[in-house]
């Protein structure tokens, strides 16, 4: 608890200096502890105690009375004065944060809510809550669980229903300098990408407190977890050879879904169990709270039109360069841990494609593993886990076990190796190694093994990220071309693969480095 002092005493209206100087400590907390819903101040002004209560929405004043006397000669009714003062200050101090609250007039009564923009133009709403159903009011129902990630960001999920159909209710408090999650939606939407929840609405209920803005999104509830998905399956006796078939299909879905993601300048950057959702045959990618923009450039970076980043960025209230700067600044840190990729764990500072794709890989090995206790998602801390995988992914014939992954994997199982080549494999030679330790290595997309894991279109997005090597033409002119990877026993001559082969197949080694179209 914030204690301010001053000696002067303050009766009535507060100086707004003072008040100035209360509000910037709530600012600093609020910035180190994102995730608290009140902060206390007790401020002391002469012989009073007043004790502010700053909460997301509305802050309080209680005035505690006096703490000390005013002469030099105290009669008993300064005394119990005093004595009462001290016995409400310590009522509140001594008060557990869950019975805290009540300061703050939290009305649980109704469970409808609604929400209103009075200015179709703009983003900003109102909520309120609402005494009966009608066509415009959410209905809600449970809280949904969720880990709370400790940077910047807190988020609240309620299952609802929103004009009859099954819903999700997210809150979240971001900072301003983040990216609005439904601005992200805005994006996948209009751009075509596939496996994403369709959004119902979405708002700002408060554009900027204190630093945060508060934002709601109603989805459309996408399902349960891959591996909620397997475990329900396996109870209800569905067959493994059907479950290993449907898990093929959830892979595709979700790899074309980040392919097409990144190839129009969106970086999901939280592959998790928790955000993928299956549901009636469909695997969708949830959660876009953590994404980045990329912006494409003359240099060759592929990304978002920066026309349509400039129009989604005012329609949503932000600054778009500040955000785009900031968002950067989160690569290494972004992510669930037991699913982030090696370079990730190891705190490269470049984050691309293929963190999301390797990312999936583990989702899927964790859905299908027997145990969290094992050496492949034992988190001692990020390094060693890092270190740890390699290790394990280099065993080709036994890495599975390594991840509690025991049971026979059928018709799925060429799909889980072909991931692992794709994204630890140069033709035949494995590179986990690279990952960590060479921080200019770059992952090359092997198309033959990406049809394995996704759809024709999505292998045409991927090609937009081969490697740029130049190409001399005529006397001493050069430029640049995509140069696809060559296969074993095709084209293997290093100078004819860098001059632009455009042969499809698994990776073979190549001497001469190359910029990399595409990542930032």
């Amino acid at each position: 608890m914030v204690v301010e002092a001053k000696v002067a005493p303050t009766t009535g209206k507060i100086p707004d200096k003072t008040m100035g100087q209360l509000l910037d400590y709530v600012n600093v907390i609020w910035t180190e502890q994102p995730t608290r819903t009140f902060t206390p101040i007790l401020y002391i002004h002469g012989e009073i105690i007043t004790l502010f209560v700053f909460t997301r929405g509305p802050w309080y004043r209680i005035e505690l009375g006096k703490i000390c006397y005013t002469d030099t000669s105290p009669d008993i009714l300064d005394v119990e004065t005093i004595r009462m003062s001290l016995l409400r200050l310590w009522l509140i101090v001594t008060l557990p944060a869950n019975k805290f609250g009540h300061f703050c007039d939290v009305n649980t009564e109704s469970p409808y809510i609604q929400f209103s923009r009075p200015d179709a133009s703009t983003k900003l709403a109102n909520a309120v809550l609402a005494d009966s159903e009608n066509p415009n009011t959410l209905l809600l129902d449970s809280r949904i669980s969720r880990i709370v990630n400790p940077y910047s960001r807190l988020a609240y999920l309620f299952d609802t229903t929103y004009k009859s159909k099954r819903a999700v209710l997210k809150l979240s408090w971001t900072p301003v300098k983040r990216l609005p999650e439904s601005a992200v939606y805005d994006i996948l939407h209009q751009t075509g990408v596939e496996g994403v929840p369709e959004v119902y609405d979405s708002g700002l209920i408060r554009a900027d407190y204190f630093g945060y803005r508060l934002e709601y999104i109603i989805l459309e509830h996408c399902g349960e977890s891959l591996g909620i998905y397997v475990v329900e399956c396996r109870k209800r006796g569905v067959p493994d050879s059907e479950i290993h078939k449907n898990a093929n299909q959830f892979i595709c879905q979700v790899s074309n879904c980040l392919v097409q993601a990144r190839a129009r300048g969106i970086l999901h950057r939280d592959i998790s169990d928790e955000n993928i959702a299956v549901r009636n045959g469909q695997a969708k990618v949830i959660d876009w709270g953590y994404a980045k923009i990329i912006e494409s450039n003359s240099s060759g970076v592929i990304g978002i039109d920066p026309a349509v980043a400039d129009k989604v960025a005012q329609q949503w209230g932000f600054d778009k360069e500040a955000v785009l700067e900031n968002e950067g600044t989160w690569d290494p840190l972004t992510g669930t841990v037991l699913f982030m990729s090696v370079p990730v764990l190891f705190g490269m500072p470049k984050r691309g494609l293929f963190d999301d794709i390797e990312s999936l890989f583990y989702v899927v090995l964790r859905a299908f593993a027997d145990s969290e206790d094992c050496c492949g998602f034992k988190h001692y801390d990020n390094k060693t886990l890092a270190l740890t995988r390699v290790g394990i992914l280099g065993c080709e014939s036994g890495y599975l076990e390594l991840f509690s992954v025991k049971s026979d994997l059928g018709a799925l199982q060429e799909t889980v190796d072909a991931m692992l080549k794709f994204l630890f494999y140069l033709g035949n030679k494995y590179v986990g190694h690279e990952l960590f330790s060479n921080g200019d290595h770059e992952r090359l997309p092997d198309l033959r093994l990406a049809k394995k894991l996704m759809d024709e279109k999505a292998v045409n997005d991927l090609k937009l990220f081969l490697p740029i090597v130049p190409v001399k033409v005529g006397s001493g002119t050069t430029r640049k071309r995509n140069a696809a990877v060559s296969s074993p026993g095709e084209a293997t001559n290093p100078k004819k693969a860098s001059r632009g082969s455009t042969l499809e197949g698994p990776s073979s080694q190549m001497s001469t480095r190359s910029q990399t179209r595409g990542e930032k």
